[in-house]
C-alpha cells in the first residue's frame, strides 16, 4: 500500500538528491522524479549519475591536450 505524499515531501527528497550529487544545474525534472518514485516505494531506478552535471556539459574527460 502507498501512502499519500505532498509536494513539500517530493522537494525536500529531491533537494536531499541534489544537493548529493553536487548541485548539479538542469536536474530538476530528474531528481523530482526521482524523489516521488523513492517516496512512493517504487525504488531508486536507474537514478541520475553521481557526476550528472559533468555528464550533461560533456565535461571531466581527460581527451588529448
Amino acid at each position: 500500500m502507498s501512502k499519500d505524499i505532498t509536494k513539500e515531501e517530493i522537494r525536500a527528497r529531491a533537494m536531499e538528491l541534489w544537493e548529493e550529487r553536487g548541485r548539479p544545474v538542469g536536474y530538476d525534472v530528474e531528481f523530482w522524479l526521482q524523489a516521488e518514485r523513492e517516496l512512493k516505494g517504487e525504488g531508486a531506478a536507474e537514478g541520475i549519475s553521481p557526476n550528472a552535471e559533468n555528464a550533461k556539459s560533456g565535461g571531466g574527460s581527460d581527451g588529448p591536450a
